[in-house]
């Protein structure tokens, strides 16, 4: 079949991005980031920088547009494709509506840990979501908030934080791959 794509959804500091990218690497299969691929497209460093100057209303004007194109070539490529989502892309009915066509899963870890990667991250690299708020104390309202959207997509719900990174990818290509065949 082609254009097979695995969404990874999941808050900010889940680990998208890194088990995405190696999940992918391990099974041959194509990798996008979201977020590379908007700030690429708007000629920014990367997405907490437009982020931080557009405010969020613009910035998930950019994600949909970009999940959008994304996705577009990801369905006419020959190769599955592993796309690491931006935390929030669930915020928009059409973004929803777009990811119901992959088979998405839902990384998850506690909240505290999530909070101490961000703070580990920085403010610089993973912005507030309000001006100038703290992004590790937005943490529990956007779970509260997005869970249900996660749920609502999420084929396999999958608990990540106390693994590391072989152990995560590894009931990663166990549990989320067999979703492309």
């Amino acid at each position: 079949m082609s254009g097979r794509v695995l969404a990874l959804l999941g808050l900010r500091c889940v680990g998208k991005s890194t088990l995405g990218r190696e999940l992918a690497g391990q099974q041959g299969w194509a990798f996008v980031d979201l977020d590379e691929v908007l700030a690429e497209q708007e000629g920014r460093p990367d997405a907490g920088s437009l982020l931080a100057e557009v405010g969020e209303p613009a910035f998930r004007d950019v994600e949909a547009r970009a999940l959008e194109s994304v996705l577009a070539e990801a369905h006419a490529r020959s190769e599955p494709t592993v796309l690491a989502t931006g935390g929030g892309v669930v915020e928009r009915p059409a973004n929803r509506a777009r990811l119901a066509g992959c088979a998405c899963v839902w990384l998850e870890a506690p909240v505290a840990l999530l909070q101490e990667r961000l703070r580990s991250d920085g403010a610089q690299a993973r912005p507030s979501l309000g001006p100038g708020g703290d992004p590790s104390a937005e943490l529990p309202g956007l779970l509260d908030r997005r869970s249900p959207w996660y749920a609502e997509l999420a084929h396999l719900r999958l608990e990540v934080g106390a693994l590391d990174v072989p152990s995560a990818v590894a009931r990663l290509a166990s549990e989320a791959a067999p979703l492309l065949r």
